[in-house]
């Protein structure tokens, strides 16, 4: 069994939200190696004309996300795939209707979402599609949640389908073997070191990497190591930066500082403000 998710599980704008409007819940022990998490949502107020909920704050987390949301007044479902993405942006604010509205979402870790959907997934890469137009029935399996209200009587049902859906006949040991280089060594690895290590050329593991994850080795390395840096920083009392320019082969600090720039949208400091205003 795969144990990636043992060695990185990465982080979201807001790592320490968990309430009535926002909460995550773990996969079963079996979907573990590909599922980071199961999320919800729901409006924090019902109340038509009493505001907006606001918008937040979405970085690179290197998942894929399906997102389904129920409406329970107009007895309506949609969904959307949200791919592999590499940079960050703000939801945009939406008015409360005074409908009754729920969410419920996949998180898929990026090495993974390839065994349960059949797709080129460079069609993702910084994209947000309708579920519907990508593949049905995984939107017809989301129906019963207008009478299943109980999260853990959804995620049962989530689970059982991807259970289904899993096809580990899939898995391309010169794939996985990359994403190993590039986890372990916290996303550190140059691209020759990854192509090395899974005894591929750098060509075929582009093309592949391209088709099943969405973006080149590089970006996905890079990614990979800008979420450990976040993790240092959300999770220490002191982000020691020096420390980290040479766990993380940066080649100094303001290269460091640019590249989380370029991927969270704020300074390290400005991320843990907001990260720490959303408990």
């Amino acid at each position: 069994m795969l144990d990636f998710h043992t060695k990185y599980r990465p982080l979201t704008s807001r790592p320490f939200l968990s309430n009535h409007t926002y909460a995550e819940y773990p996969p079963c022990q079996a979907l573990k190696p590909y599922i980071s998490c199961y999320w919800t949502t729901s409006e924090p107020e019902n109340i038509p004309g009493s505001g907006e909920c606001g918008g937040v704050l979405v970085i690179p987390d290197t998942c894929v996300d399906l997102m389904i949301t129920v409406n329970h007044t107009r007895q309506k479902i949609t969904g959307r795939w949200c791919g592999m993405q590499d940079h960050s942006y703000v939801t945009e604010s939406r008015p409360v209707t005074g409908e009754q509205i729920s969410g419920f979402a996949v998180r898929f870790h990026f090495w993974a979402v390839h065994l349960f959907l059949n797709l080129n997934f460079r069609e993702l890469y910084n994209q947000v599609l309708d579920a519907e137009t990508v593949q049905r029935e995984w939107l017809t399996v989301f129906e019963p949640f207008f009478y299943v209200l109980d999260v853990k009587e959804r995620i049962q049902l989530v689970e059982k389908f991807l259970a289904d859906k899993l096809a580990e006949d899939r898995v391309d040991h010169n794939l996985f073997n990359s994403f190993q280089q590039i986890l372990s060594s916290s996303g550190t690895a140059t691209v020759r070191e990854i192509c090395s290590y899974s005894c591929i050329s750098q060509r075929q593991l582009e093309r592949q990497f391209l088709q099943q994850v969405g973006l080149s080795i590089k970006r996905t390395s890079n990614l990979v190591r800008y979420q450990n840096v976040w993790r240092e920083v959300a999770g220490s009392e002191q982000f020691g930066i020096q420390d980290a320019v040479y766990r993380y082969r940066y080649a100094d600090q303001s290269h460091l500082l640019k590249e989380f720039k370029r991927f969270h949208g704020v300074t390290p400091e400005q991320a843990k403000q907001i990260a720490l205003s959303n408990r």
